[in-house]
């Protein structure tokens, strides 16, 4: 199910309204013929306990996403799962919800209930999967059947997709869901849902048959051999078409109590519910020549195989420092403690060997002034076990320096996670060396300097334990010839000229009537977080008199809780961002034009109507989206609700460099002041890694919420503050 994720302070949740390119398919309606389905796989459930070698019973409250606990399996769920809610009985399996206090070390919970899944046991790649299941009414109640990729060929969610056979809310018995989910990584996934309404005479309450039947290219939804949803059309960024749904998926069947599906239990809700399940069976077309599975293709290599992103920066160059060291304690003499993913210190450590028995594990202390790793369990990938500190950085050219010896000899990698660039490897050994290399930082932001201590797959494989000595840690920016890298703000500068149209379509709400949302975007767009979370941001979005008036129903705890948006396409250049504004109650909101690299900028809004700007720099032509986040943003300041925030002439417009004039002397008539004259172009763009950091350190785009998910697939995560894994 799909994680919340905690942000940083410069971050943004961004809806990318996903237009997918589509292919079509030969179906096999078209050439006329019946599958020849056989059975591959079958439980009828006719014995008196589960067969384990069948299914695995999930336990607890949610998952690990890296270093990370995600409570509520993502989706806000109340219930703990466990074995005992998982019977056997009269020839049906029970999946049982009960409203019981039961508690962990993660917390304490209300209720409890079941969940099994066949990812240990059984996959298959095509075919029709099929149960016939008796659902629970009451308010509050998710059940559901639906499948997750094996291997996550693709990547994380939803990258290499999700099928959702049958999933019901328990306060509607007489409507079920069918969804996939696919495109590319959280939050830039997309989905496409159906809803089938059963005839009067037929409820959920009832022993329904839920199926599919999925070929290349089409899969096809069935309650009780009725259909009522074919799809065609899907995507994913690392594959081709009929990828992701061209890999083997495994099973679920699960009964979820609360979660943003379908809201809390109530006072009605009738404890304990039941799922009981009479068969599931699965077949295959016999008869089929299916294609081989496709392969994983990484959009960011080029033609000549390397990955694209920022260039290495030339270290050869006269680089002289210009600034002083960013990081804190870099010598560890101060430092006696590491934080962790529960509580962030100056130093912090991620070990993957204490979430899986078979991951990376590293004890950390300093001796005698120096970091000392004791390497206990050298993992599978680099990020398994990881030193890190936060840091914040102006864009500019830093050099990264330490020194660094080995019992063995290795790789290590290093990165500023964040900024955009690129993994670095650096081989180590016993001799205590000072390495160096250099970083380019586009766009300034809250990074988090990283070392990846874990082993690579094409790594040796040394014996364990042995130790990793770091010490003298600095980042420091650096300028060839002692000049700075980057240009100044370009709000620093007092003479830039208009030279382009607003590329804002109807910035004076003189046309709009109506706004687009996460599932169907138009000229603007809103977004409310408080529509997936009780407690979240909230707004009514409405023209009044050719203004934009946001009625602030909750303001929540994050900016982009609330979000009015447009989609921009845009040139590399300067612009100038302005609009008029004004609320009921004082508040700051932020600005940004997500994906362009130029950061988040803030502004304070009071009652009186004023105009607003700001100046950034664009490094590449894109696809952008000018993002208004209404949200809150200052911990001191609890505004009283609802209130009217409105808007108007909003207009982005690039701009140009003017010549300043020439200061007069005070003596004599002056000449007539002559208008300024365009000069050389704007100050350099800078190059773009992407403008907002998130507490997901591999993914730099903005994230955004999709539909309730079943997702929680364990894929790979680097920087200890993670994206959503999915299992």
């Amino acid at each position: 199910m799909k994680s919340k994720m905690k942000l940083s302070v410069n971050s943004v949740l961004v809806l990318a309204l996903l237009a997918p390119a589509f292919s079509t398919t030969v179906t096999a309606e078209e050439e006329d013929t019946e599958p020849n389905w056989q059975m591959t796989w079958n439980d009828e459930f006719d014995g008196e306990t589960l067969d384990e070698d069948k299914w695995r019973i999930d336990i607890g409250n949610g998952f690990y996403d890296g270093d990370e606990w995600i409570e509520g399996w993502g989706n806000n769920e109340l219930q703990s799962y466990q074995e005992d809610n998982v019977t056997v009985e009269d020839g049906s399996l029970i999946l049982e919800a009960r409203e019981e206090t039961v508690s962990d070390d993660k917390g304490e919970y209300d209720y409890t209930s079941g969940k099994v899944l066949t990812d240990e046991s059984f996959s298959q790649a095509y075919g029709r999967f099929e149960a016939s299941m008796k659902l629970p009414e009451g308010q509050g109640y998710w059940p559901a059947f639906w499948m997750m990729p094996q291997d996550d060929v693709y990547g994380g969610w939803a990258a290499s997709g999700e099928i959702d056979i049958m999933e019901n809310r328990g306060s509607e018995t007489d409507i079920v869901g069918a969804a996939i989910h696919y495109g590319d990584l959280w939050p830039d996934n997309t989905y496409t849902a159906e809803e089938y309404h059963f005839p009067e005479d037929k409820r959920t309450t009832d022993f329904n048959e839920y199926a599919i039947e999925w070929e290349p290219g089409e899969i096809r939804w069935y309650v009780n051999d009725e259909l009522y949803s074919t799809k065609t059309e899907w995507h994913t960024e690392y594959g081709e078409y009929p990828a992701p749904f061209d890999q083997e998926f495994h099973m679920i069947l699960n009964l979820a109590v609360g979660g943003w599906y379908g809201g809390e239990p109530d006072e009605t809700t009738e404890f304990p519910g039941q799922v009981e399940v009479d068969y599931v069976r699965v077949y295959e077309d016999a008869d089929a020549e299916h294609p081989p599975p496709g392969d994983y293709i990484d959009p960011d290599e080029g033609e000549n195989g390397e990955e694209e992103g920022p260039e290495p920066v030339d270290p050869t160059k006269n680089w002289e420092e210009i600034g002083d060291n960013l990081i804190e304690d870099g010598t560890f003499d101060e430092t006696t403690e590491f934080g962790d993913e529960e509580d962030s210190l100056v130093w912090n450590v991620f070990n993957m060997g204490d979430h899986d028995p078979n991951g990376g594990l590293a004890d950390f202390e300093v001796v005698d002034n120096e970091l000392q790793a004791t390497i206990e369990q050298n993992g599978w990938a680099f990020y398994h076990i990881q030193l890190m500190q936060d840091v914040s950085v102006t864009a500019g050219t830093y050099k990264l320096q330490f020194d660094m010896r080995s019992d063995v000899e290795r790789p290590i990698y290093t990165e500023l996670t964040g900024a955009g660039y690129r993994l670095m490897e650096i081989d180590v050994d016993e001799e205590r060396t000072t390495y160096e290399t250099y970083i380019d930082v586009s766009s300034p932001g809250d990074y988090s300097l990283l070392f990846g201590l874990g082993r690579e797959e094409d790594d040796p494989d040394p014996d364990n334990p042995y130790d990793i000595h770091l010490d003298n840690v600095r980042l420091v920016e650096v300028g060839e010839d002692g000049e700075p890298t980057y240009p100044a703000d370009p709000n620093e500068f007092d003479h830039w000229v208009e030279v382009g149209d607003n590329l804002v379509e109807d910035g004076t709400f003189e046309e709009t009537t109506e706004f687009g949302d996460e599932n169907e975007s138009l000229v603007w767009n809103v977004f409310n977080m408080g529509d997936h979370d009780p407690n979240a941001g909230l707004a009514d979005f409405e023209i009044v008199d050719e203004e934009l008036r946001a009625t602030i129903q909750q303001i929540g705890w994050e900016s982009w809780h609330i979000q009015f948006m447009q989609d921009i396409s845009g040139e590399a250049g300067t612009y100038k961002i302005e609009f008029d504004m004004r609320a009921e109650e004082d508040q700051e909101i932020a600005v940004e034009l997500v994906d362009s690299g130029s950061g988040v900028h803030q502004f304070d809004i009071g009652e009186e109507m004023t105009t607003h700007s700001t100046y950034i720099q664009v490094d590449n032509p894109g696809d952008f989206k000018l993002m208004f986040q209404l949200g809150h943003t200052n911990d001191d300041n609890e505004n009283l609700v609802p209130y009217d925030l409105y808007l108007d002439n909003v207009r982005l417009v690039e701009v140009e460099a003017g010549e300043e004039e020439e200061e007069q002397e005070e003596t004599g008539p002056k000449p007539p002041v002559t208008p300024n004259v365009p000069a050389s172009p704007a100050a350099p763009a800078l190059n773009n890694p992407g403008n907002v950091s998130f507490d997901s350190d591999e993914e730099e785009e903005a994230r955004k919420p999709g539909p309730p998910s079943h997702a929680n697939d364990q894929s790979s995560n680097r920087g200890g503050k993670n994206r959503p894994n999915h299992d």
